[in-house]
């Protein structure tokens, strides 16, 4: 978009259990996890650096794309559609004392996005939350989708 700037924007997905495996996790989600961690782990920041204390539950973060279009609900529809097949996964996964969401880094631009009910439906029908942080500086990013 020449002229205009869209937004940047990065997706992940944040899988939080009290006591699962996070090799479970990523087996079940079938997508690279980018971090993991297990309960009862010593806690570490991103950089592997110890941090004090150990996790009271296990984590797990997919990156799933990104980019500098303003697709951001194109992005999100991907995700969806990977996501769908693993539904079984995702409903055990809460059933289980686990939760999810979809992570929104977005960068302001000059326009916003639309998400249609369509989109929002198919996400919560997977028990994914929703959070979005915006950010005034463009944040390191990749442009790439799923």
């Amino acid at each position: 978009m020449i002229g205009t700037m869209a937004f940047d924007y990065q997706v992940s997905l944040q899988v939080y259990h009290p006591d699962a495996d996070p090799a479970d996790i990523v087996d079940g989600i079938a997508i690279q996890a980018s971090r993991s961690c297990k309960v009862g782990d010593r806690r570490s920041a991103p950089n592997g650096a110890d941090l004090s204390g150990h996790y009271h539950e296990t984590y797990c973060l997919f990156r799933l794309g990104g980019g500098n279009d303003g697709k951001l609900a194109k992005c999100l529809r991907d995700a969806v559609k990977i996501l769908q097949p693993k539904r079984q996964y995702l409903d055990w996964l809460r059933e289980t004392g686990g939760r999810m969401n979809f992570y929104v880094g977005w960068t302001v631009g000059e326009r916003g996005e639309v998400f249609d009910t369509r989109l929002l439906s198919e996400i919560a029908q997977l028990g994914i939350d929703l959070g979005i942080e915006p950010f005034r500086v463009r944040q390191r990013s990749a442009s790439h989708h799923i």
